[in-house]
């Protein structure tokens, strides 16, 4: 059954507030160390942090992992965001069907119906396993 006008509009809003939480997520990680301007975006030099140079690696790769982690879900949101503009939101991508309420009340990025999902999900992990 698809969403009444009421649902919709909760969700776009949730997603909406969604991708100011995370951008700002990305932002703040960006400008941490003082930079302000948009083009002066960068991750800290954890070089200057310390002197153990495999403390300032790690800490490098944690700053790129978390802005990569969350620019993923900037995309996941954005892509949402562009089926709600598009009008097919709440329907899953690979079969057509509605995506359960309690799915995207839970997850209101979802692309897909849980069926779907766990499919997509095991093709994934069965393809890590081929390319290990």
């Amino acid at each position: 059954m698809p969403l009444t006008p009421q649902e919709l509009e909760t969700l776009h809003a949730c997603l909406r507030a969604l991708r100011v939480r995370v951008g700002g997520a990305v932002s703040d990680r960006l400008h941490r160390h003082g930079l302000e301007l948009h083009e002066d975006a960068a991750l800290p030099n954890r070089r200057e942090d310390t002197d153990d140079d495999a403390a300032a690696e790690s800490a490098t790769t944690m700053d790129i992992a978390h802005v990569a982690r969350d620019a993923e879900e900037l995309a996941v949101v954005d892509a949402a965001l562009a089926r709600i503009a598009a009008g097919d939101y709440g329907e899953c991508v690979d079969c057509g069907e509605d995506i359960a309420r309690e799915r995207l009340s839970a997850n209101p990025s979802a692309a897909r119906c849980t069926e779907c999902q766990e499919r997509s999900e095991r093709a994934a992990m069965v393809a890590r396993r081929t390319r290990a």
